[in-house]
């Protein structure tokens, strides 16, 4: 009876100890701080969809803005970058022709991913979606 009381005394110690342990506010995140420079981020976009260096097939400059115009194409993949080396700037895309949702990606945000939300959920006058 002893042995039982000291057991249960003892995990009650133990829980009580474990309790007073827990946070009761929540811990702040930790967020990911960018330390590649706007021109690394505008590469790493271009790169995303020219990954062989290559000449482009088709190429387009507006020397008033300094903009060069990138598109490739590879059987029904169509891939379009644009960048602009003086502001350290760029867009690319890509997508298959007939494709679903082409993917694209910025300076801002180099990664590519879908250019437009998965769960199209807007009205068209052609559709009448909601």
């Amino acid at each position: 009876m002893k042995a039982s009381i000291l057991i249960l005394a003892g995990l009650t110690v133990f829980t009580a100890v474990g309790l007073t342990a827990c946070e009761t506010t929540p811990r702040e995140r930790t967020r990911y701080v960018d330390v590649r420079s706007e021109r690394e981020r505008a590469q790493q976009c271009v790169a995303a969809f020219e990954p062989d260096g290559k000449a482009p097939q088709v190429m387009t400059y507006d020397s008033k803005t300094g903009t060069e115009v990138h598109m490739n194409q590879d059987g029904r993949r169509v891939d379009v970058t644009a960048q602009n080396a003086s502001d350290n700037t760029a867009l690319g895309m890509g997508g298959k022709v007939g494709g679903k949702i082409p993917e694209a990606c910025t300076d801002a945000d180099p990664l590519p991913g879908a250019a437009l939300p998965k769960d199209r959920s807007y009205k068209t006058t052609w559709n009448s979606q909601k």
